[in-house]
């Protein structure tokens, strides 16, 4: 006599997945006694050098992974480490208070440019790369807590704002998400114009990466289209590619203005590689349309931007469609998924 299992449901496998989840968190807390102590995302705050009394937040423990969030710049992520690495761009400028972008910019893992400007723009419009780099972030969350599979995630939300009398009044209410183990961070805009008048939002995500993982012949590559149709490198599946140059003293630095693909799954991605590993700039092209690629080999100045966003920096020699920005109604909002990864170098035998 032969029986017929019962039909599997979604229930059932929700119940399976919280009962092994339970198991994986209780095997943790037998072996530490206070998770959050080790885990949970620190805050912190600098008594010395360029950025005496900035608020700042430690996310550690992701798989080799380790990242602070400048809670003083816009929420924006400042120095990632990787596998004992600084691999996001240091940048030797002055300090976050200085008089311009070249002097006060301090690079890190993701810079916020906009929200009215992007690229060359008069003092009246913020400077270079408008004003978000220069606004502090009111900090909602920061906790670390078990998910239902057992996992732990570390949360770290905030409230930014962009406003003048008689001028807009556009909010980005920020969350930033990680777990521990997987060297991944995602991060989740809102972005809403609480004014009365049509504003265009300029916001672009610069993203920036520096030695190791940036060298001679590593190679940057998205999904992506130039519309000026230039590529001395093409590729067999139509995406967009270039080798990174040594350092030279006083190299020019290059900007390439592309219009972003969707992959099959609705994201599209940029990534570098070399012999460090891959890291991954994943981005949704209907939030963000335009993808922006810095490069700078200037010796002491090293570093590439990978740069999705709603336009191009001004001075991209890109065409004027992709200089106006996203048109947001009064009381319209929108939204922006992002997520970084870092991943290791496979050897020849897949170790």
């Amino acid at each position: 006599m032969t029986t017929t299992p019962p039909e599997q449901t979604p229930d059932d496998q929700v119940d399976r997945d919280a009962v092994w989840g339970a198991r994986r968190r209780r095997f943790v807390e037998a072996r530490s006694g206070a998770v959050e102590r080790a885990w949970a995302p620190r805050a912190v705050r600098v008594d010395d050098g360029p950025s005496t009394g900035r608020r700042q937040v430690e996310l550690r423990h992701l798989g080799g992974l380790e990242v602070t969030v400048e809670v003083d710049q816009f929420l924006d992520l400042g120095e990632a480490s990787w596998n004992g690495d600084v691999v996001s761009f240091v940048a030797p400028t002055t300090a976050p208070q200085a008089e311009s972008w070249a002097r006060r910019w301090q690079g890190g893992l993701l810079t916020t440019c906009g929200l009215t400007a992007v690229g060359v723009a008069a003092e009246a419009d913020g400077g270079m790369h408008g004003r978000a780099h220069r606004i502090p972030a009111t900090l909602t969350r920061r906790e670390g807590r078990w998910t239902a599979a057992g996992r732990y995630e570390l949360l770290v939300d905030g409230l930014l704002r962009e406003g003048a009398v008689f001028q807009q009044n556009l909010t980005v209410t920020r969350s930033i998400r990680a777990e521990v183990g997987v060297a991944r961070i995602r991060l989740h805009d809102v972005v809403r114009n609480e004014g009365f008048v049509a504003e265009p939002v300029r916001l672009l995500y610069h993203v920036n990466l520096g030695w190791p993982v940036l060298h001679g012949g590593a190679i940057v590559a998205a999904e992506a289209d130039d519309p000026g149709g230039a590529r001395s490198e093409p590729q067999d599946d139509g995406g967009w590619r270039r080798v990174i140059g040594e350092p030279e003293p006083a190299a020019d630095e290059k900007v390439d203005a592309l219009d972003a693909v969707a992959g099959p799954d609705g994201w599209s991605i940029a990534t570098l590689s070399g012999e460090a590993g891959t890291v991954t700039v994943r981005f949704r092209p209907e939030q963000l349309p335009f993808l922006t690629v810095w490069r700078s080999t200037a010796a002491g100045s090293y570093a590439l931007g990978i740069e999705p966003g709603t336009c191009w920096p001004s001075h991209a020699a890109g065409p004027d469609r992709g200089k106006v920005g996203r048109i947001v109604e009064p009381g319209e909002s929108f939204e922006v998924d992002l997520e970084i990864v870092f991943e290791p170098a496979v050897d020849d035998f897949g170790d």
